[in-house]
């Protein structure tokens, strides 16, 4: 961690000292100060081993909202943009991000330093065999069972008040388990390696990685790869230093070739998916893949999308240059980056936030209903609440038709924290944000348990890892928080519990 922190220094530094040569203007020296300020503050909290070890779920959302705010200097950079690039509302939207952090660094902090968090909750897991052992052949008797679920989900198409199909796609997330047979030191005793190399275990890596090709999502070709690397630091952290000096650094240096290789083949399988995206209502999840491998594998169809794309970035950001109106995500190229530093999209939300006015009945009042809604369909149906769950909006689909006064269709546009939440608790979002932040690191710290010196994690925390540093990305805004306590986080636990007793049962009587 001392050498990520010395080598961060540097890199910062330069970046803010080249952005401001480069591009000097009092927005992006606003944009520099909230680049230094959250790395200051990660420095200090978050580069920290033993933070990262025995708080590792929260951790790594502390981690996705330090990301958010330290790369887009970089990432802009790197592209020959300034951190402002095709901005409206730069200065407000660099404040406005550097007071949420605050908040959030702070309800992290807190939480961390918390003296025994919800300890009478964690005994009623640990009775329920969340914290258990298992052995090699659970996790792979748990992994082929969510791997049977995702064959199932994929082939069908499951609709709203499928109750079968959408119970099982909530155990699909169980196929990951195979992958802790590579880190065994995170799940069994007295293991002191990093890394253990298991033939059978890398054959189903790649056909996860082949699978989730053909859900035509980019975030699912990303979590097999994700899960892997994040299990790797973490088994990396938990081992003893004379330990970590055993790998071999050519294993390293393979990695990091392996990474540069198949990063830019997994930017062009991205680019295939949004083209072939348009027919996903329209064909089978098979033919979809079929047709998402045939046109990666076009290389001249492949060129026109490039061309197509840049010309098609090029002429969105001068016409969001021109007319402030124009709802432009253009930012970095890298579709992964955009994901974790596009700050674009608060820019977006924030412009469109401040012409509708914070405060927004409307969007307070929707707020509450899509809490409501979270309740399953029968539920909703038996004390008459109707909501039509195959017609959402989301909430920048909402915001958007608000501030052009329209009725609004469903594009699924993401929003920020920062924007949706002014625009639906004003400043009190502030506030209400750092409650909700706090309770729910508490919450994530109950995927694993502290006991003599020893961290014991849960078999669902692990398998599930990379989501957790997907917590923060632009998405359904500050609806986020309040739903994972209220429905997220009680039915991964629930679905988990009642899986690994059954398997666990059943692979007992049969062996």
């Amino acid at each position: 961690m001392k050498t990520i922190k010395r080598y961060g220094n540097i890199i910062v530094g330069a970046c803010i000292l080249i952005e401001l040569l480069v591009w000097p203007s009092l927005n992006n020296l606003a944009g520099c100060i909230m680049t230094i300020v959250s790395w200051m503050i990660f420095s200090k909290i978050g580069l920290n081993e033993q933070v990262a070890r025995e708080h590792t779920f929260a951790w790594l959302v502390f981690l996705s909202m330090s990301m958010y705010r330290i790369l887009p200097l970089m990432a802009t950079m790197l592209e020959g943009n300034s951190i402002g690039y095709n901005f409206v509302l730069p200065f407000e939207t660099y404040c406005g991000e550097t007071l949420l952090y605050l908040v959030s660094a702070l309800a992290f902090y807190l939480a961390i330093n918390y003296k025994s968090p919800l300890l009478i909750f964690k005994r009623i897991l640990f009775k329920c065999g969340f914290y258990s052992k298992v052995s090699d052949k659970i996790l792979w008797s748990i992994g082929l069972l969510g791997f049977c679920f995702n064959l199932y989900v994929w082939g069908s198409n499951i609709e709203t008040g499928d109750v079968v199909g959408k119970t099982l796609f909530g155990f699909t997330f169980l196929r990951l388990a195979p992958l802790l047979l590579f880190f065994p030191v995170l799940y069994k005793e007295d293991y002191n390696r990093v890394l253990v190399y298991d033939f059978k275990c890398l054959c189903y890596l790649i056909l996860l990685i082949v699978v989730s090709f053909a859900t035509n999502s980019r975030e699912a070709i990303l979590e097999p790869i994700g899960t892997f690397v994040l299990l790797f630091l973490l088994s990396y952290i938990n081992c003893e230093k004379k330990i970590r000096h055993t790998i071999n650094k050519r294993y390293i240096l393979y990695g990091i070739l392996l990474i540069i290789f198949v990063l830019p083949i997994i930017n062009n399988i991205s680019l295939a998916m949004l083209y072939n995206r348009a027919f996903r209502d329209d064909v089978s999840r098979t033919e979809l893949f079929s047709k998402t491998m045939d046109t990666f594998l076009n290389k001249e169809k492949m060129e026109t999308l490039y061309l197509l794309k840049e010309k098609n970035e090029e002429k969105e950001t001068i016409l969001s240059l021109k007319n402030t109106k124009k709802w432009t995500e253009v930012y970095v190229s890298n579709f992964a980056l955009n994901r974790y530093c596009n700050l674009k999209v608060t820019d977006n939300t924030l412009y469109h936030a401040q012409k509708v006015g914070f405060s927004n009945d409307l969007m307070y009042k929707d707020f509450w209903i899509e809490i409501v809604a979270l309740l399953p369909s029968p539920i909703l149906d038996f004390w008459g609440f109707h909501y039509d769950k195959d017609e959402r909006y989301s909430r920048g689909d909402k915001l958007k038709a608000l501030s052009e006064n329209r009725h609004p269709f469903s594009s699924y546009l993401v929003t920020s924290h920062l924007a949706d939440g002014l625009l639906t608790f004003g400043y009190w979002y502030f506030p209400i944000e750092f409650l909700l932040f706090f309770i729910r690191f508490l919450f994530l710290d109950t995927f694993l348990l502290k006991y003599e010196g020893r961290v014991y994690y849960s078999i669902l925390g692990l398998i599930t890892i990379f989501s957790f540093l997907a917590m923060f990305r632009n998405a359904g805004g500050c609806c986020d928080s309040l739903p994972y306590l209220l429905r997220g986080y009680w039915q991964d636990v629930i679905l988990f519990i009642i899986a690994f007793s059954l398997v666990k049962k059943i692979v007992v009587r049969l062996l």
